[in-house]
């Protein structure tokens, strides 16, 4: 993949995770949103610096977000907090498994990654110039593109879209769970989350995940 075209990735990514952590801050009241904010921010976070090939500055920047947060808020072992970080672990899993357009391995072909000009803006962005007018020609261009996915809310894509392929198969889905595995013994350590918990939820939604894989 050529430089642009995986800046262009990251692009479209980001949009997703925005719309995923949307989802996430409907579950909860809104008094308690401010704990989902840091949730995200210290997942997303860990994921970035886990992911081959994330950009240094996207990786420092998601780190410098969840500490400047982190320094705010400062929740310690605060149970409350504790509870919403791992759901949010959880969710986050799921949103990465959903049979959905995002999750197909031909979602770049459906968008033509290929020719999405919004590599060079995001390699911009990366780079420090972060202007109003540039994030919003960004995110107009990758919604245009994502309009190509009619698929992208939904958890049967495979039912619905005959071409559907999910982009892990049975056989590769343990790397991502050893992913949010060491996340989550990081967490655990940081902030006093419960992973035997996790554990068991990863193992609840492996299988779920082999099954519908099968059908």
């Amino acid at each position: 993949m050529d430089e642009l075209k995986r800046y262009a990735s990251y692009a479209v990514l980001q949009e997703l995770n925005r719309r995923e952590f949307r989802r996430k801050l409907a579950l909860f009241p809104p008094e308690l949103r401010h704990f989902v904010i840091l949730s995200a921010g210290i997942i997303g976070a860990g994921n970035a610096k886990r992911v081959e090939g994330t950009p240094e500055a996207v990786v420092k920047d998601g780190e410098a977000f969840a500490a400047e947060i982190l320094g705010l808020l400062n929740p310690g072992q605060d149970e409350e907090f504790r509870s919403i970080l791992e759901t949010c672990l959880i969710e986050t899993i799921k949103d990465e498994l959903r049979l959905c357009c995002s999750n197909c391995s031909k979602f770049d072909a459906c968008i033509d990654l290929e020719n999405l000009p919004v590599g060079h803006l995001f390699k911009e962005r990366t780079e420090g110039q972060g202007s109003d007018e540039l994030k919003r020609e960004i995110a107009l261009r990758i919604d245009q593109a994502l309009q190509k996915t009619p698929h992208l809310e939904t958890d049967n894509a495979n039912i619905l879209c005959r071409d559907f392929s999910h982009q892990y198969t049975a056989s590769a889905i343990g790397s991502v769970f050893n992913r949010y595995a060491d996340i989550a013994a990081e967490l655990q350590h940081s902030f006093g989350l419960d992973y035997r918990k996790i554990q068991m939820e990863m193992i609840s939604l492996n299988m779920e995940f082999c099954a519908k894989n099968k059908e």
